[in-house]
């Protein structure tokens, strides 16, 4: 597993555009890092903006089937 992903790597891992995840990092969503001349996100603030993300309404529903 990599340390960190370029946009267009970053962007297809969470399945979302290019210019979505531009808009997150400007956003202050999704932070991201300069090495030289590229745009980088580390693996784990991947993780984390999705963690933080919100459960689908299916998902909604099926936990409150399981009740």
């Amino acid at each position: 597993m990599p340390l960190a992903y370029r946009i267009e790597d970053a962007a297809a891992a969470i399945g979302i555009s290019r210019s979505t995840l531009f808009e997150y990092i400007k956003d202050g969503r999704i932070p991201s890092r300069k090495i030289g001349a590229s745009t980088v996100i580390r693996h784990r603030d991947l993780e984390a903006f999705l963690d933080a993300a919100p459960f689908s309404a299916a998902t909604k529903d099926a936990q409150r089937s399981m009740r």
